[in-house]
């Protein structure tokens, strides 16, 4: 797969029109921003200096929120590199200098404290040619321990588009995978340069032969938003870059007569809301426009979900399956859901914690009389006493069938307080998700003074309804 790499030279290059470049690569995969490293530093703590604090929140915020490689960071920024993954981003790349062993050893020991799955190194090369390809995996395979993925940056003489050059090429670059597991990344680096002098078809050919190699191609990168002008390779003032999508789509395969990849449409926690088709062009067309876009065998054209109904879809992320030939697109669906039913997925109503968070949305709205539920809405002293309640329940009960319903009527009373502060089940999962991502750890002491406001909670008064359950009253708010 194409990694396309994005370049900031200063704050001021921050516009919305790189925010929303940034955000729209990112929906196709893993991104590369490059820094310079002052703003990397500017930029580590979490909270940024004030001087140009707009243009340096905007990027920030957006880096954090999408899969991005942050880099190049150099042996003396790990404390920033620190930083940025307690934060949040995906990933981070550190520059080693040379490929001499004893630099990567001093990169090797640099990162070993990181968590090794969000490192990715990357090694200059002078050449990889047949007689020292065994050389170099011995190295990649030592790196691999302490890095989930590495990025080898060859001379031009090595990286040609020519048929003869990439033929040896991607031979060595073979030898090369079988020496890591086949979840390393391992990739390449291509310039302007060698953009420019290859052609369009020769350019996106490389990375799809590449792909089917399980190599990655790092190299400037491109994506058109939706009144703009579709363009293989694009020419700018910095140079050649490659349209991410086409590239995309040029390394997905399918052995479908009439060319159309399986899509499963999933929302964000993963739930699959529907079965559709997706076509070259209308991967294209989700892309630029943000929206789920699907090709339609019926109509036999571009179906834009929600085009007549109202009920659209943001798109989110597009992920390929290990063998490149079936999709997941995954939305924020709008509206009464997926499904031309009105329900919202293919496969009939929600359970669990998402028919909960349904089923509270609805009280909130529209209660009918005697809900318990908008009762709880109405009373925060009320809500505030049972979250209290049920969770001194929880820690006091003992055998799966008690633990199981105290952290039930737990839930029940956690997501109406979630409702009623418009917070979606969906930012509480991307908060966990955000969360497991910190790499300094708090000691997570109890806290007396939480302790004592919770016993007088408890002890101070009776609670009212204390003689009901939490439970059947929540069962039946839903009949």
């Amino acid at each position: 797969m194409l990694i396309p790499a994005l370049s900031f030279r200063s704050l001021s290059s921050v516009t919305d029109a790189t925010d929303a470049l940034l955000r729209r690569l990112s929906t196709l995969g893993l991104v590369y921003a490059s820094l310079p490293h002052q703003l990397l530093l500017e930029g580590a703590p979490l909270a940024p200096p004030d001087r140009n604090a707009v243009h340096s929140k905007a990027l920030k915020t957006t880096v954090l929120a999408t899969r991005t490689l942050l880099g190049p960071f150099s042996l003396e920024m790990v404390d920033a590199m620190v930083s940025w993954l307690d934060q949040g981003l995906s990933q981070v790349l550190m520059d080693a200098a040379s490929s001499e062993d004893a630099e990567l050893e001093r990169v090797a020991v640099a990162v070993s404290e990181l968590p090794v799955a969000r490192v990715v190194l990357r090694v200059p090369l002078a050449s990889l040619r047949t007689e020292t390809v065994a050389h170099v995996a011995a190295k990649i395979e030592r790196l691999s321990r302490v890095a989930s993925g590495v990025v080898l940056a060859l001379d031009a003489a090595t990286w040609t588009l020519e048929r003869d050059g990439i033929d040896a090429l991607v031979a060595c670059l073979q030898t090369l995978r079988t020496s890591v597991e086949d979840t390393f990344l391992l990739a390449v680096e291509v310039s302007t340069g060698l953009l420019a002098a290859g052609s369009a078809e020769k350019t996106l050919a490389t990375i799809q032969r590449l792909h089917h190699c399980n190599v990655h191609v790092v190299a400037p990168g491109y994506c058109h938003g939706e009144a703009e002008e579709t363009k293989d390779v694009v020419e700018t003032t910095g140079g050649a870059v490659v349209d991410a999508a086409l590239a995309f789509v040029a390394c997905l395969r399918t052995d479908r007569p009439d060319g159309l990849f399986a899509t499963v449409v999933a929302d964000e926690a993963g739930v699959a809301l529907g079965l559709v088709y997706s076509s070259a062009e209308s991967i294209v067309a989700a892309v630029s426009s943000g929206r789920g876009v699907y090709y339609s065998r019926s109509r036999g054209g571009l179906w834009k979900k929600g085009e007549s109904s109202g009920h659209t879809q943001q798109l989110i992320r597009i992920d390929v399956d290990c063998d490149s030939d079936a999709l997941r697109f995954t939305v924020r669906q709008t509206g009464a859901g997926f499904c031309h039913l009105n329900t919202r997925s293919c496969w009939g109503h929600d359970r669990g914690l998402r028919a909960l968070e349904s089923m509270l949305c609805s009280r909130h709205e529209h209660a009918p009389p005697g809900s318990y539920t908008k009762r709880l809405f109405d009373d925060t002293e009320l809500l505030r006493n049972k979250l209290v309640e049920e969770a001194q329940e929880l820690a006091e009960a003992e055998s799966i069938s008690d633990v199981a319903g105290e952290a039930a009527d737990l839930m029940y009373f956690a997501m109406v307080r979630c409702v009623a502060a418009g917070c979606k089940l969906s930012d509480v999962e991307k908060m966990l998700d955000k969360r497991a991502l910190k790499v300094k750890r708090r000691p997570g002491n109890s806290k007396a003074h939480r302790i004592a406001a919770a016993n007088e909670i408890l002890h101070g008064k009776a609670l009212p309804d204390d003689d009901s359950s939490s439970a059947t009253s929540a069962k039946s708010d839903q009949s």
